[in-house]
């Protein structure tokens, strides 16, 4: 297939329009003329429409068009405090006429937040009804999703059935099945930006978290048999038993391969093997700073005017330096950055964004 026998198939897809597409592509001259690499950078963050913007607002618009098309008055969704994609969330809903409520727990350990800072205070602008749910600092991540988060939306979806609304579910990172293959539209417009500035990428790089753009970022390549290698730097573990790992990305790729009409590889080898996942920029854990995310996005600022958010491009963007220090990218090669967004989680606790100013 080509890129627009796939573009054409998406776009039919329910999808209510939010963003401002196609988003930018421009080169960071300095910081490439630094390392001697030509370093381009694709600005989902730049997507619109508000000070939440970011890669989640393509995800969104297929989630806020199946809910439109199927009669949906609420849309439920999770996340940490600091969570992007329920705001990006949010405020799709919020444009085309629905409610968000947002279930956001405690990735730090600090209780009921000490104050309304960075996406939270967004939230709390927005006027999104907001369930809090506090965490011991030794209690796992993973319990209180499955002991606290999920039992509270369960019963708020009943509450609001029982009324008479629809809802819709959306799980964290906006990974509703809806949006899977959202990013193949972002794949093609880096494809396109490139062409129009007379190269071809040999590498992109991008954070991968919930795992929304990987498996489409995954599926394009492979549908298309490009020769343009993507390597994801992981922000959170993805381990065999975690809530994403590469099994469940390989799935999400096969449904995106069913929605164009393409029967997918025989083996799930064959799709495990295009996964290039970097879990070494993790720092001590998700949404706790890194050294290297730190020395990252203060070197992106000082050279090129260019911020970078603590939790996730940070570390995407410390990961690909490493690469460059470590003879993995060659010098001359032409590399693309997908920056996904973050940047309002600058303005976060000092636990989240380390110490960036001395």
């Amino acid at each position: 297939m080509t890129l627009d026998e796939i573009e054409e198939i998406v776009r039919r897809l329910p999808r209510e329009p939010i963003g401002f597409y196609p988003t930018p592509f421009h080169k960071a001259k300095n910081i490439s003329r630094k390392y001697g690499v030509d370093i381009y950078l694709k600005r989902e963050d730049l997507s619109g429409p508000s000070a939440f913007s970011g890669s989640k607002i393509r995800l969104a618009e297929f989630v806020i068009g199946e809910a439109l098309r199927d009669g949906v008055t609420h849309i439920l969704t999770v996340g940490a405090y600091l969570s992007n994609s329920a705001g990006q969330l949010a405020t799709a809903a919020i444009q085309a006429g629905l409610t968000p409520i947002l279930f956001l727990y405690d990735s730090i350990g600090e209780g009921y937040p000490s104050s309304w800072r960075a996406n939270l205070l967004l939230d709390k602008i927005l006027g999104v009804e907001t369930y809090l749910f506090p965490r011991e600092p030794d209690q796992p991540q993973e319990k209180i999703w499955k002991d606290t988060l999920y039992p509270a939306v369960e019963k708020k979806a009943a509450e609001l059935e029982a009324l008479g609304h629809k809802v819709l579910f959306a799980p964290a990172g906006a990974t509703h099945p809806s949006s899977f293959p959202a990013h193949v539209l972002t794949y093609k417009e880096i494809m396109d930006q490139s062409r129009e500035l007379n190269f071809k990428p040999d590498y992109i790089y991008h954070t991968t978290g919930t795992g929304s753009v990987l498996p489409a970022f995954a599926a394009a390549r492979m549908l298309t048999d490009d020769t343009c290698a993507i390597r994801s730097i992981a922000i959170n573990s993805y381990r065999p038993d975690n809530f994403v790992n590469t099994d469940i990305i390989a799935e999400r790729v096969r449904e995106i391969f069913a929605t164009v009409g393409r029967a997918p590889p025989p083996s799930a080898n064959e799709i495990l093997a295009e996964f290039d996942i970097d879990q070494r920029f993790i720092g001590p854990d998700y949404a706790v700073p890194s050294a290297e995310g730190i020395a990252a996005t203060r070197e992106l600022a000082s050279l090129d005017g260019i911020f970078l958010g603590p939790v996730y491009t940070a570390k995407g963007f410390a990961g690909l330096l490493s690469h460059i220090h470590e003879g993995r990218i060659a010098p001359g090669s032409k590399v693309v950055f997908v920056h996904t967004g973050d940047t309002n989680n600058l303005f976060e606790d000092s636990r989240i964004t380390g110490q960036l100013v001395e």
